[in-house]
């Protein structure tokens, strides 16, 4: 009997061995894995901040024709520093006091602040004597050259005909002053800043007697009397 029980109850026992084996074996694949080593953590050092620029938008603005320079000397003197000046193109000698110009894309006439040139032939008016010699002094000095118009604030701007009033400057000379001081000008009777030095100017060629204040009549030289 005995015997048969055990016979009966190995089955039995052979299920729990077999149990208990599948419990460690389920154990042993349930235990944790061991953790990674952790990998320390550096700390990165804090990013240097950038001085912060400002951009400034540039703007272009147009480009301005500089004023020109006076020639520096004393005859230059009575000119007022704040007068306005431009550069011209001579296209023209009308007489001793009168020219056209080229400037600024215009063509202008212009005739010289402060004098009177004797006149020249006109029509059938005959000339004056000294006309045709102020004409030729006239052209010796701006025909066809680069000159310099300064605009006298305290006299007007434009004569009644239409003609600009200005001061007139080429290679350093002052045209206006130095036909009145040849005696080739007479004053004009209108008011301007370089007024007394006109006057002193005619004082010294009278006192030499040249040109209209002297006792001769000039020779006629070339195209004379004409009003070319």
């Amino acid at each position: 009997m005995k015997t048969g029980t055990l016979y009966l109850l190995a089955p039995w026992w052979r299920v729990a061995v077999a149990m208990m084996a599948l419990v460690l074996l389920f154990s042993a694949c349930t235990e944790p894995a061991p953790s990674a080593t952790a990998t320390p953590t550096v700390a990165l050092p804090a990013p240097t901040r950038m001085p912060t620029t400002t951009t400034i938008p540039w703007t272009p603005t147009s480009l301005l024709t500089p004023t020109p320079t006076l020639p520096p000397g004393p005859d230059f003197a009575c000119i007022p520093p704040d007068a306005p000046r431009e550069v011209a193109q001579v296209l023209r000698v009308i007489d001793g006091d009168t020219i056209t110009v080229f400037m600024d894309k215009r063509v202008f006439t212009v005739r010289y602040l402060g004098i009177d040139t004797p006149e020249t032939k006109k029509g059938t008016k005959p000339a004056h004597p000294w006309g045709p010699p102020a004409h030729r002094r006239n052209r010796e000095l701006v025909g066809g050259k680069t000159v310099l118009l300064v605009e006298d604030p305290r006299s007007d701007k434009v004569g009644y005909y239409g003609r600009l009033l200005r001061y007139v400057i080429v290679d350093g000379i002052f045209v206006n002053k130095v036909l009145v001081e040849e005696g080739l000008a007479r004053l004009y009777p209108a008011p301007h800043s370089c007024e007394e030095d006109f006057i002193q100017a005619k004082e010294r060629a009278k006192a030499a007697g040249l040109g209209i204040w002297s006792r001769t009549t000039p020779t006629p030289i070339g195209r004379t009397g004409t009003n070319d």
